[in-house]
């Protein structure tokens, strides 16, 4: 079937204008991101169009690279259509993206900021008002670094920079200087931090720059290696991806390792056709993996958690009914359980999980039926929430809290923690 694409749609990196608007109508995800991001680097008018086009793809990864490669081009006009499509975006890949594109496209670095901080905010649970992408990395700081990291490196220290000072830097002066620290020492801490920051740059000539570091590195670089795939976001990069979540000849804890970062890499790439692959991990980890000897680096760093992360970007409808057995786990692993990595992955998935999140909440279950609610809250399903209220019990009440909104705290973390310390 690969051979047989290639075949008929060519190599998207080599095509011109009128063969990479074919690859966009009848590729693959794979096919489809590749051509977008090949795109960004013509001149023509045509292809902004292209681009702007697919900034609405149902899948991540294309959204993400096309708004990237508006970003790269730095229009201006387009920065309106990325602050609406940031406005909507569930995804925290496609997030960071659109936050980073519209700031080159003339928005403010604050407005960026804030719209990363709603995504990483909070929901109702049964254990209270909880980040699901915080318990994962994906706290509110995490991303204002990343944002950072990937408008103007040099500024990405220990603290944050005053947001209204904040300018992208031109992108060929930080790929220079970047390159320049890994020329010196990749494997050094420094180097290693310059992986991830040139990564997020998204060149497509610094694929096969990656892969050739992998051959003198270690085991820390080699993990920055394959968190650099993943925030890099060439598609081309996800055979190096499956070959670590499969590996079977390292040591138990390196085999963690590599499957709590690539299941991440995975997400961030955004295929939804990957969710296949993710769900057979997610069944193998808890059988083959966690519990068994040498299993320590999974259970202090549970690999399900990432998996669970990573079929939220994915944003596969097909992954609803795996999701919601872990609505209720919350003592599954040292991290409290799987159901706030669940209930985000469900809230990326949006009302096309309203209906099963509907059912868990009718069966009046407090645990799974309270963070089935919160979903349906987040999601702003209130006819769903209307018809749970209408029941008995702690989860009909939940419902109604709801749907009244009176306990309801800030969405962004920040404002939340201030309201906390002026009580």
């Amino acid at each position: 079937m690969k051979l047989a694409r290639r075949l008929i749609l060519g190599t998207p990196e080599a095509l011109d204008g009128p063969g990479l608007a074919r690859a966009l109508r009848r590729g693959d995800d794979a096919w489809r991101a590749r051509s977008v991001r090949a795109l960004a680097s013509r001149e023509e008018p045509q292809a902004a169009a292209a681009i702007r086009g697919v900034l609405d793809d149902p899948t991540p990864g294309v959204r993400r690279a096309a708004a990237a490669g508006l970003g790269w081009r730095g229009e201006p006009g387009d920065a309106g259509a990325l602050r609406e499509r940031l406005a909507t975006e569930p995804t925290t890949s496609v997030r960071l993206a659109l936050a980073a594109a519209l700031v080159r496209c003339g928005g403010s670095a604050r407005e960026g900021a804030d719209a990363l901080s709603a995504g990483a905010g909070l929901i109702r649970t049964a254990r209270g008002w909880r980040s699901p992408e915080a318990s994962v990395g994906f706290d509110e700081g995490a991303v204002h670094r990343e944002l950072v990291q990937t408008l103007d490196p040099s500024l990405a220290g220990e603290t944050l920079p005053d947001w209204s000072d904040l300018r992208p830097a031109p992108r060929e002066a930080v790929r220079a200087r970047l390159l320049k620290l890994m020329k010196q020492d990749p494997h050094s801490a420094r180097g290693r931090q310059a992986i991830e920051e040139l990564a997020l740059q998204g060149h497509p000539d610094d694929l096969q720059r990656l892969r050739d570091l992998r051959a003198e590195a270690g085991r820390r670089t080699i993990n920055v290696l394959i968190i650099a795939l993943g925030k890099l976001g060439d598609p081309r990069g996800l055979p190096d991806l499956i070959q670590d979540l499969d590996r079977m000849d390292v040591d138990p804890g390196r085999g963690f390792a590599y499957r709590r970062l690539v299941a991440l890499a995975i997400g961030r790439m955004g295929m939804t056709s990957e969710a296949p692959r993710l769900l057979r991990a997610l069944e193998v980890e808890a059988r083959n993996y966690e519990g068994k000897p040498g299993a320590g680096l999974g259970i202090q760093f549970p690999v399900r958690s990432n998996l669970l992360w990573g079929l939220g970007e994915l944003q596969a409808a097909r992954a609803v009914k795996e999701l919601l057995p872990y609505l209720a786990n919350m003592h599954g692993s040292a991290l409290g359980g799987f159901h706030l990595p669940a209930m985000g992955a469900l809230l990326k998935l949006g009302r096309r999980a309203s209906p099963e999140l509907e059912r868990v909440a009718a069966r009046g279950e407090e645990g799974a039926g309270i963070n089935a609610v919160g979903v349906l809250e987040a999601t702003g399903d209130d006819d769903a929430l209307g018809r749970v209220a209408a029941g008995v019990g702690l989860v009909a009440e939940a419902a109604r809290a709801a749907l009244d909104g009176s306990d309801r705290p800030p969405r962004s973390l920040r404002a939340a923690r201030a309201a906390q310390s002026a009580s």
